[in-house]
């Protein structure tokens, strides 16, 4: 049984394990004169086959990657960017191909300078938006939460657990309607009740993985359903669901590495809103502003 010090601790240690990486390993990736993005050193080579669309310079006094001159709009540099990134998912350099265009600007709803493939837009390191959904039931005066297992052939994080909707804010859609389609895709939610869920908080983190920078802003929902819903996956991205008591999800958190990495900071954020985690406990301030991400930005 650990002590509230040790669950603490293993809540601030996710946070630090999401907000990891070294920008020296990193160079930025400009349009005009705004960073949408950063590329990491070790992948610069997937990017040399393809001149005619992107350049590698100097640029206001530091290494960077832009476009060629001629990519020079919208429909222009998506264009360019979707033939790149379909030729990296055939040659191998991306596994997977999701069909959800992302895109890519300095901020939400900021102007779109391109869209990218959602599978290859974490070698360009760009700001990335996504939903997830707490859907909990109360029983017998006891807070539970669904959990759902993602299915063994998912191109990432196969068989971890996960939250029972999350899905990328994909380009054309307001967040609350991603948050109903997610609904309806992953759990079989009807939109009558997907749209009793609230938007509650974003949580927010900056990490090296596998030589990628994630940026990650997750909006997280709130949604409390009744205790005899039960959750049907209509995508085929979950296994199996399972209903567990809060402190089952919450010991699972600070004890094992079972939850898609992600979903671990969506919820310790709902423990800190639920009260389940208390101002006074050791790393309280430390496990608040840590969600909203310890280093997002940096500069060079």
């Amino acid at each position: 049984m650990l002590t509230i010090e040790q669950r603490n601790k293993a809540y601030l240690n996710w946070i630090q394990e999401c907000n990891q990486f070294n920008p020296e390993d990193y160079l930025p990736f400009f349009i005009d004169t705004s960073i949408v993005g950063y590329i990491h050193k070790d992948k610069l080579d997937v990017f040399k086959p393809f001149g005619q669309v992107f350049l590698l310079s100097e640029f206001q006094g530091c290494e960077a990657m832009t476009f060629q001159s001629d990519v020079h709009d919208f429909a222009g540099r998506s264009q360019a960017v979707d033939e790149v990134a379909k030729n990296w998912y055939h040659s191998g350099v991306i596994t997977s191909w999701v069909g959800e265009q992302y895109n890519v600007s300095t901020g939400f709803n900021h102007q779109s300078f391109f869209t990218i493939e959602r599978a290859a837009s974490s070698l360009l390191g760009i700001q990335k938006y996504g939903i997830h959904l707490n859907a909990w039931v109360e029983k017998h005066g006891e807070m539970y939460l669904w959990v759902a297992k993602r299915a063994k052939d998912k191109a990432t994080f196969p068989g971890k657990l996960d939250h029972l909707v999350a899905g990328g804010h994909g380009a054309g859609y307001r967040i609350e309607e991603t948050m109903i389609k997610e609904c309806a895709e992953e759990a079989n939610i009807p939109r009558e009740i997907a749209q009793m869920s609230k938007p509650v908080s974003l949580v927010s983190y900056a990490m090296d993985f596998n030589h990628k920078l994630q940026q990650d802003n997750l909006f997280v929902y709130d949604l409390h359903l009744q205790a005899d819903f039960v959750p049907e996956n209509t995508d085929g991205e979950a296994e199996e669901f399972y209903l567990w008591p809060i402190e089952k999800v919450l010991n699972c958190v600070a004890t094992t590495r079972d939850y898609k990495t992600n979903c671990n900071l969506v919820i310790i954020d709902f423990a800190v809103r639920h009260g389940f985690l208390q101002p006074d406990e050791p790393f309280y301030t430390d496990i608040c502003s840590g969600l909203q991400g310890i280093s997002h930005q940096y500069e060079k």
